[in-house]
């Protein structure tokens, strides 16, 4: 067994809070997570639970200290891993905290040293790489500004890369959007040109076969009728269409006679004397016969049901044991139940989904109506207290004044300059009557707000009651994916389902025959007059002029079933022809209409391809201008030396940039004192080496160059670990890499049967490369995990099963 990933727990790690769970139990898992969402933890994480390390980390003496997520008291990482057949401890285990750090890796020296350089490509060391091929765009590296200065390459480069446009319809397309739209145009007609073509086709077959149907109609009515041809009279054609009651009225007669003659054969066969010795053996080799059939199908067919049946038995309890009598029934039922279980599983999961979006709302509900009631709370107290009181006895007090005489404190209110007292007391009420009113609506809403907070927290507490806990998720989605493969399993054998029990209802009826046999004898009773009347109505002729009873029904049931097809194919065609006529007059002018619309898309077409044309000449002789610098430029590098590694580097470099006419490459040049240093370069497709690949390649292919010398790296040396796990390895890569990137990907975990661990952050490519290397075969599987946050800032796994399953529109 080839050692496998099994999952990977993570709780407080870097930048995911709380515990996460992470099935790795897939020939491919692919992990989406927006930025600082926990991708590259999710990675670290892998490493750190199989190498008890972070190799691209470990310059930085203090990286151990900043593990454990801010805030939090420590974490823990757990990675279970099968199948290293006694090399390591099959699980590992790291505990961190701020201060402390403690890894029991699950690889040894050997095995974890090999992971960190040929199996694990985090996103930092891929930049690292990126330097040394001088990936900046505003400068460039001391070797590369040596090669350019002495080789005087800048105005070749120029040249080359300003016409490379030329050999790649992608980059004309970016360069001159219409030259994209013309192209859409150009398919466009081509489809329907072809679609109108096939129509006129189609519609001209029709009208053709239809005319011949009526040929073949008219013949049954009048073989001695001429057949028609196109523009034929369609009224005179349907005067010579006949009254159909008189064939009707022969039609059942030969009906009943038929069925006459039917059940006399039957009685005569019921009653016909013969040796019971001989059809007791007959019997009995038929019995035979049946019983080894059926054998052989238990041995086949009957032991993969019953096999498939025995593992659902392990989700199903109360499924009963195959009966041979019911398997096409027991079958049914069992993929009916799967059907069901599976249906309710999503229901499960969509319930969880939806509650999940409800707990966000009510805890948002929830913490906004709890600010707005503290904020509430503070104005009341702010206000002034019993305001409406207070404004009530100033007004009480306010008849009782005399001049400027306070009656309370007997005080003389002119004394302070500010007008009369009577005009500040009624000043003081209307404020006071102000801020009360104030302070009632302020109380409103506070009480509309705790009702809301009320109802928030009603629906988090019901909410919470649906939300499935990560453990019961993943074992809920792994049961859901086993069940959908148990029930792929059983799709298929269904049809062997019915043979089965076919044979075992022959095999038990041929032996109650054998039995019913040999318990009776053969009973007989005198069919003669009736067999004489009915075959003398039938042939014209009495029974004596046949060998035998049976050879007179026989011959009966033959001249009668002739009459009926006659009969039949007379009225068949009688009712057939006006239909056709019909049908012949709408399909004549359908096929005249499509006709002109395709001589119309036929000129269109004509337009556009002269414009193809023209635009091809021009990219000829830019390709032609393009090649020859290429040439120049190729001349002037030495050549290159070619080994397992620039094979293995060459080859996936190009399959994963077809386009690019330049491949990078390592040379060993001698600088002449005995003295070798490698270094790097780019060969041309057309067999000459070039600069250096920060001079040659773009952005795009400089990323797929260190990808591509990682895993060349990788395929380099004899494989200890069947693993391969990338760290968000698509970068500044058009469509056409990333779509061989994919197939690259598809040749590592189908082809070399690795298992694949790559996490992405685009949202379109996480979709595309969960449909291109979604199981393309039985035993094969897809895991697809997005790392998200909830609302209270813990990190959350929702990881998706796929497994495969027969496309029965394509196997059809």
């Amino acid at each position: 067994m080839k050692p496998r990933l099994k999952s990977l727990s993570v709780q407080n790690f870097r930048s995911m809070r709380g515990s996460v769970v992470i099935p790795l139990d897939a020939q491919v898992v692919l992990v989406h997570g927006t930025n600082g969402m926990g991708k590259t933890s999710v990675m670290s994480a892998i490493e750190l639970g199989l190498t008890g390390s972070i190799a691209h980390l470990e310059d930085q003496s203090k990286y151990h200290d900043f593990l454990t997520h801010i805030d939090t008291a420590g974490g823990s990482i757990q990675l279970a891993v099968e199948g290293m057949n006694g090399r390591s401890t099959g699980a590992g285990q790291v505990t961190f905290a701020p201060g402390s750090f403690d890894a029991t890796p699950a690889l040894n020296a050997a095995d974890a040293g090999f992971f960190a350089e040929r199996c694990y490509l985090p996103q930092a060391v891929l930049g690292r790489l990126l330097d040394i091929y001088d990936q900046k765009k505003t400068t460039n590296s001391r070797l590369t500004e040596f090669v350019k200065e002495l080789l005087r390459l800048d105005a070749l480069d120029a040249l080359v890369d300003g016409l490379d446009h030329a050999f790649n319809v992608t980059r004309i397309r970016k360069l001159a959007p219409v030259y994209k739209q013309l192209e859409e145009a150009r398919d466009l007609l081509d489809q329907q040109l072809d679609r109108e073509r096939s129509s006129v086709e189609t519609a001209r077959q029709a009208t053709t076969q239809r005319i011949s149907r009526l040929n073949e109609l008219l013949a049954v009515l009048d073989p001695t009728a001429v057949p028609v041809g196109a523009g034929f009279d369609v009224a005179a054609l349907q005067a010579r269409v006949g009254d159909r009651d008189r064939d009707q009225a022969e039609l059942a007669s030969v009906t009943q006679q038929g069925s006459e003659v039917s059940s006399l054969l039957s009685r005569l066969e019921q009653t016909s004397a013969g040796s019971p010795d001989a059809e007791i053996a007959a019997l009995e080799r038929d019995a035979a016969t049946i019983g080894s059939e059926y054998e052989t199908w238990l041995n086949g067919p009957g032991a993969q049901i019953t096999q498939a049946l025995g593992v659902l038995r392990e989700f199903h309890s109360e499924l009963s044991p195959v009966d041979g009598a019911s398997v096409e029934d027991q079958v049914s039922d069992a993929l009916r139940w799967c059907v069901v279980e599976v249906d309710r599983w999503q229901r499960l999961l969509d319930q969880h989904g939806t509650a999940s979006q409800q707990l966000t709302a009510a805890r948002t509900t929830i913490q906004r109506a709890t600010t707005r009631i503290g904020e509430i709370n503070q104005a009341l107290e702010a206000g002034a207290k019993d305001a409406r009181t207070l404004a009530a006895a100033l007004a009480g007090i306010a008849p009782h004044v005399e001049a400027d005489m306070c009656p309370v404190c007997n005080r003389d209110y002119a004394e302070l300059d500010n007008g009369s007292l009577t005009a500040h007391i009624a000043a003081t009420i209307a404020n006071l009557t102000s801020e009360a009113g104030r302070l009632q609506a302020l109380s409103t809403e506070r009480a509309s707000e705790s009702e809301r907070l009320t109802t928030a927290r009603r629906d988090e507490a019901t909410a919470e009651r649906l939300v499935l806990q990560p453990e019961a998720l993943v074992d809920l989605r792994r049961r859901q994916s086993a069940i959908a493969s148990i029930r792929s399993r059983l799709e298929p054998l269904q049809e062997d389902a019915a043979d089965g029990q076919s044979l075992f209802v022959r095999l038990d009826g041929a032996r109650r025959s054998l039995a019913a046999t040999r318990r009776a004898g053969l009973q007989s009773a005198s069919l003669l007059p009736e067999i004489n009347d009915a075959v003398e109505r039938a042939t014209g002729q009495p029974t004596t002029n046949f060998s035998s009873l049976r050879e007179a029904l026989e011959a009966a049931t033959g001249a009668l079933s002739g009459r009926l097809r006659a009969v039949q194919a007379t009225l068949s065609s009688r009712v057939s022809v006006e239909t056709e006529l019909d049908q012949y007059a709408r399909e004549a002018q359908l096929l005249s209409d499509r006709v002109a619309r395709a001589i119309e898309l036929e000129r269109r077409v004509a337009t556009v391809k002269g414009a193809f044309s023209s635009i091809g000449e021009v990219r000829e002789r830019a390709k032609t201008i393009a090649t020859a610098a290429t040439h120049v430029r190729s001349g002037i590098v030495r050549d290159v030396f070619s080994g397992s590694l620039n094979k293995v580097w060459r080859d996936l470099f190009v399959r994963l940039a077809p386009n690019e006419q330049f491949v990078p490459q390592f040379r060993l040049p001698d600088q002449g004192d005995g003295k070798v240093e490698a270094v790097l370069e780019t060969f041309h497709r057309s067999g000459q080496s070039s600069g250096p690949p920060g001079a040659m390649l773009s952005q795009g292919n400089l990323n797929t160059a260190a990808l591509t010398l990682f895993l060349a790296l990788n395929l380099s040396v004899p494989s200890q670990l069947p693993w391969l796990v990338l760290d968000d390895p698509v970068q500044s890569m058009d469509d056409v890499h990333i779509a061989q990137f994919a197939a690259l990907l598809r040749t590592f975990s189908k082809g070399l049967g690795k298992q694949v661990v790559i996490a992405v952050h685009e949202r379109a490519l996480f979709e595309y490369l969960t449909l291109e290397l979604s199981p393309a075969f039985a035993g094969d599987s897809l895991i697809t995990v997005e790392i998200s946050r909830n609302f209270a800032g813990d990190a959350v796994a929702d990881p998706h099963f796929y497994a495969f399953e027969d496309d029965k529109a394509v196997a059809a």
